[in-house]
């Protein structure tokens, strides 16, 4: 199921809710059909999400074996790092959070997808 995400400081982008559903629960977030994220739990949500993700990095040692055959790979066909597929919502966090007026961001979805 696609998530859309939406600020009224940037525009909006979709993403996979398998994809994100780590990311909002790391973020303090319940992945249902319709949420907002408010401009004074943004720049935690910043912190808290990059937290999440360099505990991801450190938990998953380098496999050699596997990053050469990743080398070997066409550029489109290599696996996204977790760290690039959290980039749109840490971009819009981010800009979201420096607004001068009162910002937000709200995702929507066709149902809830905790799973």
């Amino acid at each position: 199921m696609l998530v859309t995400f939406t600020s009224s400081e940037s525009g909006s982008f979709f993403i996979f809710s398998d994809t994100v559903r780590p990311f909002l629960k790391a973020i303090g977030k319940e992945c249902t059909a319709r949420g907002v994220i408010t401009q004074a739990e943004m720049r935690p949500a910043v912190v808290a999400l990059e937290r999440y993700l360099a505990a991801l990095a450190a938990a998953s040692e380098p496999d050699p074996e596997a990053e050469e055959k990743n080398e070997e790979l066409p550029a489109m066909t290599r696996p996204v790092s977790p760290t690039s597929r959290a980039w749109p919502l840490i971009d819009m966090l981010t800009r979201s959070a420096q607004s001068k007026k009162e910002s937000h961001i709200v995702w929507e979805a066709a149902g809830d997808f905790e799973g």
